[in-house]
């Protein structure tokens, strides 16, 4: 994401979409009733003294609406806002703009602290190099790119295996299937400016197929790093995200993050340590200045902000951090299943 211009004294920003990630922090980012202005096509209203009106033709123009719904469609890569609109032609009439990668907004709301952390994380994002992972085995591999609000699941490659009888079509089979997996992976390669593949997975199959790219492939082999998971397929994905392998490629990665801070609450909720979760046992440890990290989900934001507003500002003041959870992935989806909110703590609290 790009700060094209920002005017705080009248509430206003102009940023520039550059990658799907910053779609889904704009989901975020714009709420019910916030003004958004972006270029759109819009028809001409028809004139009603024709006997046999046609159709009119799309135009170019610049709206504002008066947002109403916000939906993110990351498999059409498309932002879809609806509103009413409040400046330009048709006022008062509903229009929906369709974002994606290339355009330009301008937003005005009443812009919160951790409005202002999620543009500085998305922009900071838009330098970080691209992830790819790839979790094999000897019968299938799973694909998943490494996005900020958790992993984009590609898809699986799968590999049926001769008897042990055959030996020669055993080996014969696996090239079949390395080739179609280095395919693929040049594909995610070039189309999403990956600089790097983690390949994890028990055995030596990971092994194979990094000596199989050396021959027939030998620009990938440069930008592929080789780890242990004990399983292939989405959970070998989700343990390359628990073990933090992807830290290690790129340290400031939000998916590992969120995965071990909320592990790291789960852990203290578990021996009845420094935690403390839901809506009332957050406002208590609050109150006496207990909360060091505050852990809220992204779902609850967008959904049901103002109940705790107070919170999120309460715990700025105190000097807490407040981390907002992506629920597109696991860590998230599990937070949420705790209300919510939760907050790794100071000190234990009776």
């Amino acid at each position: 994401m790009r700060v094209v211009h920002k005017d705080l004294k009248h509430g206003k920003i102009k940023l520039a979409v550059e990658t799907l990630d910053d779609l889904w922090h704009l989901q975020h980012l714009i709420e019910l009733n916030d003004v958004v202005t972006a270029q759109t096509w819009r028809r001409e209203q028809e004139t009603e003294d024709k006997l046999r009106p046609e159709r009119p033709e799309k135009r170019r123009v610049t709206l504002s609406i008066k947002v109403e719904s916000v939906e993110f469609h990351p498999h059409a890569n498309r932002l879809r806002l609806l509103g009413v609109i409040v400046e330009g032609p048709d006022t008062g009439r509903h229009h929906s703009f369709s974002l994606e990668l290339g355009s330009t907004l301008a937003i005005v709301k009443e812009w919160k602290p951790d409005h202002f952390d999620r543009i500085r994380e998305a922009v900071r994002a838009s330098r970080r190099p691209r992830v790819l992972l790839l979790a094999l085995d000897d019968s299938s591999a799973e694909f998943a790119l490494v996005r900020q609000y958790g992993l984009d699941e590609l898809g699986t490659v799968s590999h049926h295996r001769a008897g042990k009888r055959y030996a020669v079509e055993r080996e014969v089979d696996e090239k079949k299937f390395f080739h179609r997996l280095a395919e693929a992976m040049n594909d995610v390669i070039s189309r999403e400016g990956v600089r790097t593949v983690i390949v994890a997975g028990p055995g030596f199959t990971k092994d194979a197929f990094l000596k199989f790219l050396r021959e027939k492939f030998p620009d990938l082999p440069s930008k592929v790093r080789l780890d242990d998971v004990s399983s292939g397929g989405r959970a070998g994905l989700y343990e390359i995200v628990r073990r933090g392998l992807i830290e290690r490629v790129s340290r400031e990665d939000r998916v590992s993050c969120e995965t071990l801070l909320v592990e790291q609450l789960m852990t203290e909720i578990a021996r009845g340590g420094l935690a403390a979760y839901g809506k009332a046992e957050v406002e208590q440890a609050l109150s006496v200045g207990a909360i060091d990290k505050l852990l809220a989900a992204d779902e609850l934001l967008r959904r049901d902000r103002a109940s705790i507003d107070k919170i999120l500002e309460q715990t700025r003041k105190t000097r807490g951090e407040v981390v907002v959870i992506s629920t597109e992935h696991d860590a998230g989806k599990q937070l949420l299943s705790l209300g919510g909110v939760a907050a790794l703590l100071r000190f234990k609290i009776k």
